[in-house]
């Protein structure tokens, strides 16, 4: 069932997104990173092979391999038991948003991809391994937050993506010839069929919905973690003083982060509010003609200012892109690294204390 670009581009443009960057596997293109000019925001949208997505002419195409993850056990799985799955989802529960619009469906049945899957985990450097194992476990603890809701999430790293995808299973890319920064970005990932069903509604107020939702959980668990370290570690004060620091980083991240948004939202309006004037003059031109010289002469002085403030507003929409896109950039990967080193720990430390009763249990 071949699509055409065009029109999903076009579909993409008119609800006010951009397609930034297209991925292709086995020359069809799976994942386009999409843009949202109302927040500034981007998000990965999944298109099925059996669309038989052709991109070509387009700036930022990358091929993508299909990487395929096995069972190893890393050094810290074989020292400490992996935390029972309940565990894991009531520190992970389910999403409390509010999405008026979204219905909980039955999960489709699974639609069988064959992907090449000849790159393992051992074709890799050992941050890169450690690191993609840690992601995937980060997000098949984050699995439990998006279960009953179309929209998942995706953490990209490096040159690697990884997603839990709609029928809440994990997937991971290798992008070829692609250097990424080395942080983790998060994503909400929906695919093409939830795109068509819902772009009519609001997608991004949806999106930002469900990251500040769980930014919002991460930020709980953060201090969950804290706690279980500072029950059981003795230097807990040091361990706290780690944790208020970044905690008080990530404040001040947020703080910046609303901010701008608040700078880019009056903006817009300004915007939108010169582009009508605009609109009103040229009406009425057309309607009632010029009628004189001076009056066509003074109406297009007009517009011309117009113009001018236009070209003042996107010059200013840009610099605070370039603080506001970095920022965010910078939260996402603190508050997931943060995440990711705390569960690991509590989990550590939980079975380190159990050793010490075994230990005190022998003499």
């Amino acid at each position: 069932m071949p699509l055409s670009i065009k029109k999903l581009e076009d579909l993409l443009a008119s609800k006010g997104f951009i397609a930034k960057t297209y991925y292709t596997l086995d020359d069809y293109c799976i994942y386009i990173e999409v843009f949202s000019v109302q927040n500034a925001d981007s998000f990965m949208l999944y298109i099925s092979s059996r669309y038989e997505l052709i991109v070509k002419d387009r700036d930022n195409i990358h091929k993508m391999q299909y990487m395929e993850m096995n069972n190893e056990e890393d050094i810290a799985g074989n020292y400490a038991a992996e935390p029972d799955k309940v565990e894991v989802e009531d520190f992970y529960k389910e999403l409390n948003v509010d999405l008026s619009h979204e219905k909980v469906d039955d999960l489709e049945k699974k639609l069988k991809e064959d992907y090449d899957r000849e790159l393992t985990l051992k074709d890799l450097s050992k941050e890169d391994r450690d690191n993609l194992k840690d992601i995937f476990k980060q997000l098949s603890r984050f699995m439990f937050c998006v279960k009953n809701i179309k929209y998942k999430l995706s953490i990209f790293y490096k040159n690697y993506l990884c997603s839990i995808t709609k029928d809440d299973e994990l997937d991971c890319f290798i992008i070829k010839n692609y250097e990424h920064k080395n942080v983790r970005k998060l994503y909400i990932y929906l695919d093409l069929k939830t795109l068509y069903t819902k772009i009519e509604e609001d997608i991004s107020n949806d999106m930002k919905t469900i990251k500040d939702g769980v930014y919002r959980l991460l930020n709980q668990n953060q201090l969950k973690h804290s706690k279980v370290l500072n029950e059981m570690l003795e230097e807990r004060v040091a361990i706290l003083q780690y944790s208020d620091t970044i905690q008080k980083k990530k404040e001040s991240y947020v703080d910046s982060i609303i901010k701008f948004e608040e700078l880019l939202k009056s903006l817009i309006e300004n915007e939108k509010e010169i582009y009508e004037k605009i609109s009103q003059i040229r009406r009425k031109r057309s309607e009632y003609g010029a009628k004189g010289l001076h009056e066509d002469i003074e109406r297009s002085h007009i517009v011309s200012q117009y113009e001018e403030d236009l070209s003042k507003i996107n010059k200013i929409k840009k610099e605070i892109l370039d603080v506001l896109l970095p920022t965010r950039e910078k939260y996402d990967n603190v508050t997931l690294v943060m995440d990711k080193i705390l569960f690991n720990n509590s989990v550590m430390i939980h079975e380190i204390s159990k050793n010490f009763e075994k230990l005190s249990n022998i003499v």
